[in-house]
């Protein structure tokens, strides 16, 4: 008897979870492939931030020998317009590092280019006057973050249509 009361009880629990509100999703990690520098990803149905759910994840590994500068582009449909989502830009040095912002911002807008925000010209050429090198940031790996506050209106949403990830090796 207690077993089949165990059993019952794992089914609720089950159905309980299924119908919970998913509220962040991984759309999609990639690793580079070392030759390559450009990568675009074609969102999907499911890449939409709004009610159903708040963060959308989008993650590169580089293998790359040397520092690249980078920009990211991400293409958004929206539907409705009240609601304000964040998009940062991360990064970090090894699969088990936390990430670190590199850029943040909140928009509007149907869709944003995010380049390097400081990029030292000291190791290109040779003048270390111009920026000395130690604001570089020399990732890894790189996240893409999309989320809203959680009080998104039903009838505002923000679709990705693509997110194309440019490095450009220094």
């Amino acid at each position: 008897m207690k077993k089949l009361m165990l059993f019952i009880l794992g089914i609720v629990f089950i159905g309980a979870n299924s119908l919970a509100q998913v509220t962040a999703r991984t759309s999609d990690q990639h690793v580079l492939p070392a030759k390559r520098t450009f990568y675009e990803y074609t969102g999907v149905a499911a890449d939409t931030c709004g009610t159903e759910q708040d963060t959308l994840k989008f993650e590169i590994e580089i293998n790359k020998s040397c520092p690249v500068n980078f920009n990211v582009r991400i293409e958004l449909t929206r539907t409705g317009s009240a609601e304000t989502y964040n998009i940062d830009l991360e990064g970090r040095r090894f699969a088990n590092d936390a990430w670190t912002k590199i850029v943040e911002l909140a928009t509007q807008s149907a869709s944003v280019t995010i380049a390097e925000p400081s990029t030292s010209l000291c190791d290109s050429i040779n003048q270390v006057t111009i920026n000395s090198g130690a604001s570089d940031n020399f990732f890894r790996y790189f996240r893409l973050q999309i989320d809203n506050d959680g009080t998104c209106g039903a009838a505002d949403k923000a679709t990705v249509d693509a997110v194309l990830w440019k490095f450009y090796e220094r």
